[in-house]
């Protein structure tokens, strides 16, 4: 379950996008844990049960692009045209725990396999990552509805819905909801520089957004310095100082 199966061909996808294991992101099983490993891998995130609407959500650890095997007899399955039928295995860290698993890690596996390869895509899209997500990544899958089989005797499909959030605003999300942050004291920055040696000049307009300038003061109450706010913000350090009007003595700027 761990290995990554390396075929010579592209993976063709829904809507004929060519899909390959190396394009996938990867981390070694050690994200895994001893308990995980020793007892078959990371369990799968959903169970046949599931009833519609139930979700799963958790930072990526880890994402790879493999073949779809017989769940009776293990054998690699392969499309009518000789092509393997890929899925993407993506290993969550959540905070699902099963009392019959010693040391459960709360790691889970999704498998996006089929039509849900499309949906997957699409999320990915809509978040600006590209085609596929990405280790450290928080990705949402919600079982929506099913999808009546086409050929008969076969069951229904289950199709699932997805929210993709790249890591860098998760990053954010995670500080500006930081529950000791009502907690921590803000020392008042001295003003930064600005390039080439000029101070700041604090007041003038400053380019941020009244949002990303709402953010900047949360963080700021979290306890974070300038630096950091730039950095989660993708902002200049001294677009923030103007917002916030660290070390002059003012109020911030909304």
């Amino acid at each position: 379950m761990f290995g990554t199966n390396n075929y010579g061909g592209g993976f063709t996808q829904q809507g004929g996008a060519s899909y390959r294991p190396q394009q996938a992101q990867q981390q070694s099983a050690e994200s895994l844990s001893l308990d995980d490993v020793m007892q078959g891998g990371a369990p799968s995130a959903f169970s046949k049960d599931d009833p519609i609407g139930t979700s799963v959500e958790g930072e990526i650890v880890e994402i790879r692009a493999e073949q779809q095997t017989d769940f009776t007899t293990g054998e690699p399955l392969y499309y009518p045209n000789g092509k393997p039928k890929p899925q993407v295995v993506i290993h969550l860290q959540t905070t699902m725990t099963d009392p019959n698993r010693i040391g459960d890690s709360g790691i889970r596996g999704v498998y996006v396999k089929g039509y849900n390869i499309g949906q997957l895509r699409l999320a990915c899209r809509q978040a600006g990552v590209g085609d596929h997500p990405n280790v450290g990544d928080h990705l949402k899958a919600t079982f929506a509805r099913t999808q009546p089989a086409k050929t008969r005797g076969y069951n229904d499909a289950k199709i699932y819905d997805y929210i993709v959030t790249p890591k860098k605003q998760s990053d954010l999300n995670a500080a500006m909801n930081d529950p000791q942050a009502e907690q921590q004291q803000y020392a008042p920055q001295q003003p930064q520089q600005a390039s080439y040696g000029q101070p700041v000049t604090i007041g003038q307009p400053a380019g941020l957004t009244m949002q990303e300038k709402q953010q900047a003061a949360q963080l700021q109450a979290a306890g974070k310095n300038v630096q950091e706010i730039a950095g989660l913000l993708g902002k200049p350090v001294d677009q923030v100082v103007n917002a916030l009007g660290v070390g002059s003595g003012q109020e911030p700027e909304f």
